[in-house]
């Protein structure tokens, strides 16, 4: 039986008890053979040094070891993984030189890179050559029901996403505002806590693991903000994923995996400024027609390229090739 050995930030709540990134994947490492464990930040250092030296593959999900750590780790682990998909090289808060070494440093250890999207891919590829893999995050589409765009009011404008994304909907607090004093619009945030100054004509609900894709179908459209920083280029777009799947139109900014997710016009409005989000979203608004073909394109580009059922089998392929010594 092959082990492997699961180790990230300690975030995992009651109310979110499973990782988009590394739950997912374990019934098809247990298909293939492999015992899961999962540490977090928050165990202590003997039972992970221990858990180590008894598993095949160690696999740090995002945590970036301080160089004490890393020698640990990368002299007690048989073969070690990194896992990544946000920029931790640098940082929601700036450039850091510190983040920087420690990411040069997990990378150059580890024998499997893998990385969210291309951009994070170049940036491991700085310090790699081989074993870097494009790994983007995913959902269980057949999980997710699908949204039958009818004729109805309100209208409602939506975004889903915790309390740490919030400020980039403040970015847009304005476009918000004017459409919650639009008759027959609602805009609808899914969060674990709602954002400061709510007005009339915004609902919040609180976020539930449970009921989470149904918060989303009740949305006609996803909203994605996002500021056009070095921070945003490493984010996965999970967002929009989740509207993908649901078969919902989106609008977003033309940043990072956006560009690579939305065909402007197609499948949902990739817009700059406040002009063209109020165009994308008055064209949608008034057209059910428009909702309903950009949803099904959606949906199509979340099963091609988005799927659990692709991409499961393939981190699974991954880590048996580096038992087998055919990848380094």
């Amino acid at each position: 039986m092959k082990k492997i050995l699961f180790f990230t930030h300690n975030i995992f709540t009651k109310e979110n008890p499973r990782g988009y990134r590394i739950h997912q994947y374990f019934p098809y490492l247990e298909k293939s053979g492999f015992t899961v464990t999962l540490l977090t930040t928050k165990t202590g250092l003997p039972r992970v040094l221990r858990e180590i030296m008894q598993s095949d593959i160690t696999y740090v999900q995002r945590v970036l070891l301080n160089p004490f750590k890393l020698s640990l780790f990368r002299r007690l682990s048989k073969r070690m993984v990194y896992d990544f998909d946000d920029a931790v090289m640098y940082g929601s808060r700036g450039v850091s030189t510190t983040r920087q070494k420690r990411f040069e440093g997990m990378v150059k250890a580890s024998d499997v890179v893998l990385c969210g999207n291309n951009f994070l891919a170049d940036e491991a590829g700085k310090y790699k050559a081989t074993g870097v893999h494009y790994i983007p995050t995913v959902v269980d589409i057949g999980e997710y029901p699908v949204k039958q765009h009818e004729p109805k009011r309100p209208f409602v404008i939506g975004w889903i996403g915790s309390s740490a994304t919030l400020k980039y909907l403040a970015d847009i607090r304005g476009l918000l505002d004017y459409y919650a004093d639009q008759e027959g619009v609602e805009c609808k945030v899914v969060a674990d806590k709602p954002p400061e100054g709510m007005k009339k004509g915004m609902l919040f609900e609180q976020w539930d693991y449970d009921r989470e894709k149904q918060s989303i179908l009740s949305f006609d459209m996803g909203i994605m903000p996002v500021k056009d920083d070095i921070w945003s280029l490493g984010k996965c777009g999970l967002k929009l994923i989740q509207y993908m799947a649901a078969g919902l139109p989106s609008v977003a900014h033309p940043v990072g995996v956006v560009q690579d997710m939305i065909v402007d016009g197609y499948n949902g409005f990739s817009r700059k400024d406040t002009e063209g989000w109020k165009d994308a979203i008055d064209r949608l608004r008034g057209d059910v027609d428009l909702r309903r073909a950009m949803g099904t394109a959606s949906r199509k580009i979340a099963e091609e390229r988005y799927s659990l059922d692709i991409w499961g089998p393939r981190v699974a392929e991954v880590l048996d090739a580096l038992i087998d010594g055919t990848t380094r």
